[in-house]
C-alpha cells in the first residue's frame, strides 16, 4: 500500500503547475457511463453535483435519460443511444452540459438520428468537441461500456483518442497480469525500484525530465 501511495505521490510531482483541475458539472439529464476510457463507479458519482478533471483532453460516455411526452400525451422515460464526446479543457476551468430541446418523441427521434448538444465553460462559451454514437455488443451479461469505447477510440473514428484506447493501469492491475513487473528482481533491487523503473520508461521525456529534475532537487529526508 506504502508503494502505490509513493508512486501516486511521484506522478502528482510529474504534473506541470498549470495542469490542475476542471470541473464537470454534472446534469440530471446525463447518465455518465465511462470518463476518459474508463467505467465510472456509480458510487463516484452518488450525491455529486460535479467531477473535477485535470486539464487537457477528455472523452465522456454518456446517455441522455430524461422524461418525455408521448403522442398520447402520456409520459414515457427516454434513454438515447450511448454518446461519445471528446473536447479538451487545456484553458478551460468548467464545463457545463448544454443539452437541446427533448420533450416529446419527435424531438427525442431527431436526437437518436443526429446527436447535437454544446459543452459550455464558466462564461457560456461553447467548448470545441466531437460527438459520435458509440456502437456497442450486447451480451448475455449485458453491454460493457468500458471494453467498446476501448474499441471504439483504437477505431480512429471521429470522437476518439488514441490516448485512452492503451490505459495506463494501476499498479494492482499491473500485478495480477503477465508484464515487466512479472520479471523477478535482482537480488539488489527492490520491488518498489522495479517498478519506479516501469512507470519511468512509460512516461515521454518531457515527463521524465521533469521528474528527474524533482528527484534533483528535492532534498534528502
Amino acid at each position: 500500500m506504502r508503494t502505490v501511495f509513493f508512486i501516486a505521490i511521484c506522478w502528482i510531482f510529474l504534473l506541470p503547475l498549470e495542469l490542475r483541475a476542471t470541473t464537470l458539472r454534472l446534469s440530471t439529464d446525463v447518465d455518465l457511463l465511462v470518463l476518459d476510457g474508463k467505467k465510472v463507479s456509480s458510487s463516484l458519482l452518488r450525491g455529486a453535483d460535479s467531477l473535477e478533471l485535470d486539464n487537457g483532453p477528455h472523452q465522456l460516455v454518456f446517455r441522455v435519460e430524461k422524461n418525455i411526452r408521448t403522442n398520447t400525451r402520456e409520459q414515457r422515460l427516454y434513454i438515447s443511444p450511448p454518446l461519445v464526446v471528446s473536447f479538451d479543457t487545456k484553458e478551460v476551468s468548467q464545463v457545463n452540459f448544454n443539452l437541446p430541446r427533448i420533450e416529446n418523441d419527435k424531438e427525442s427521434d431527431e436526437f437518436d438520428r443526429t446527436p447535437h448538444l454544446q459543452l459550455l465553460d464558466g462564461g457560456a462559451t461553447v467548448i470545441p468537441l466531437k460527438v459520435d454514437i458509440l456502437p456497442v455488443k450486447v451480451t448475455p451479461q449485458g453491454i460493457d461500456y468500458e471494453q467498446d469505447t476501448q474499441f471504439y477510440n483504437k477505431s480512429g473514428k471521429v470522437a476518439s483518442i488514441k490516448g485512452f484506447a492503451t490505459m495506463m493501469a494501476d499498479d494492482s492491475t499491473l500485478l495480477s497480469r503477465t508484464s515487466e513487473l512479472d520479471t523477478p528482481p535482482p537480488q539488489s533491487e527492490t520491488l518498489t525500484e522495479q517498478r519506479l523503473k516501469y512507470w519511468f520508461l512509460q512516461a515521454d521525456k518531457p515527463t521524465r525530465d521533469r521528474f528527474l529534475q524533482w528527484v534533483k532537487d528535492k532534498p534528502e529526508q
